[in-house]
């Protein structure tokens, strides 16, 4: 079945049970990081149990041409429902065979699979499997609107007890240009600036036009870069002391912690969109000089796995943050040594 955009958020936050297969495609690859996250959520009890739900990548699909079936047909050790999440670059001829079997009951499956994809033509043979399917649901994810990625922001505030004064909003909405999860990580960091609900007392507060301002200084972002490109580059000795610098200079180590979560996801976008300048554009990464080939070389030591499982030390650290007493700042001193060590033994 295809899926309207319009209804994809309805269908894959409440799921109706009635589908084995789900296919999140699309230009907007933080949506469909997004939606496939929340679809996990209503899926299985706990979507990071290695037990409830087995990741695939493209190479795994590729080296092993029977991993996707051997996954699906794995019985559940527990009894409890078991979650099949599988992330393409794009279209792909024997997995869409593989739908076609498994949506026909000739391939036996134990778990609900869940396809991400980039952006997929009418013409796809992944897609039309998924369209056609009786128990497959495709669901696009195309970018958002101002008015959309504006309303994303406001229902955010809301939940922290701010608002956005009036001046603002037409200032805001070019600050959110990306995609999905690059704009979510945006309307956070306005956030944590101005504090979260419970930091402030509960108390209301209002974002200004000089909160997004700052927030976008040039200064910052330079001294953010200054952190985020050995760290993630495999410089250990250079990323420790940009940090110890930067948090001398004032700099929030949340925000550094936002910061090496939006270059992971920006990573992810560039390689899904293919590596080349488009890609570069899409992934909100600079595209001419020296910071383009930074940002190129960088991306090179994080592939497959190992963004990952960078994403998950960055999870981890940012779970830590938020429950245990331990201070945020060597919480993330500790996550950028352990990313710059991986990406020093990716670049030998």
């Amino acid at each position: 079945m295809k899926l309207k955009p319009r209804d994809a958020d309805r269908a894959l936050s409440q799921p109706d049970g009635s589908y084995r297969i789900y296919l999140i495609y699309g230009p907007d690859l933080g949506m469909v990081r997004e939606r496939a996250d929340t679809l996990s959520k209503a899926l299985v009890k706990d979507p990071d149990d290695p037990f409830a739900v087995t990741r695939l990548t493209d190479d795994d699909v590729k080296a092993d041409p029977a991993a996707l079936a051997d996954a699906l047909a794995a019985l559940s050790m527990t009894g409890d429902p078991r979650l099949v999440r599988v992330r393409l670059s794009g279209d792909s001829a024997p997995v869409a065979r593989l739908l076609t079997e498994v949506d026909d009951g000739l391939t036996p499956s134990e778990a609900t699979l869940v396809i991400e994809s980039g952006d997929l033509r009418k013409t796809s043979k992944l897609r039309k499997a998924a369209e056609d399917g009786k128990r497959s649901l495709a669901a696009p994810c195309y970018a958002d609107n101002a008015r959309d990625l504006i309303g994303l922001a406001e229902e955010m505030f809301r939940a922290e007890n701010l608002s956005l004064d009036p001046d603002a909003r037409a200032m805001l909405a070019p600050f959110l240009e990306g995609d999905r999860a690059l704009a979510r990580s945006e309307i956070e960091k306005l956030i944590l600036y101005k504090g979260l609900a419970a930091q402030r007392g509960g108390d209301a507060a209002q974002i200004t036009r000089q909160d997004i301002a700052d927030i976008s200084a040039v200064g910052s972002e330079a001294a953010m870069d200054q952190i985020l490109d050995p760290a993630l580059g495999g410089d250990v000795r250079a990323a420790d002391a940009a940090y110890a610098r930067g948090l001398s200079a004032g700099l929030n180590p949340v925000g550094v912690l936002r910061g090496l979560q939006r270059r992971i996801d920006q990573f992810d976008t560039f390689h899904t969109g293919g590596g080349d300048a488009g890609a570069l554009a899409r992934a909100g990464a600079p595209r001419f000089g020296p910071p383009a080939d930074q940002f190129k070389r960088s991306a090179r030591l994080w592939t497959g796995r190992r963004l990952d499982q960078a994403r998950k030390y960055a999870f981890d650290a940012e779970r830590a943050v938020k429950r245990s007493g331990a201070p945020a700042e060597a919480l993330v001193g500790d996550l950028i040594l352990r990313l710059s060590r991986a990406a020093a033994n990716a670049r030998r």
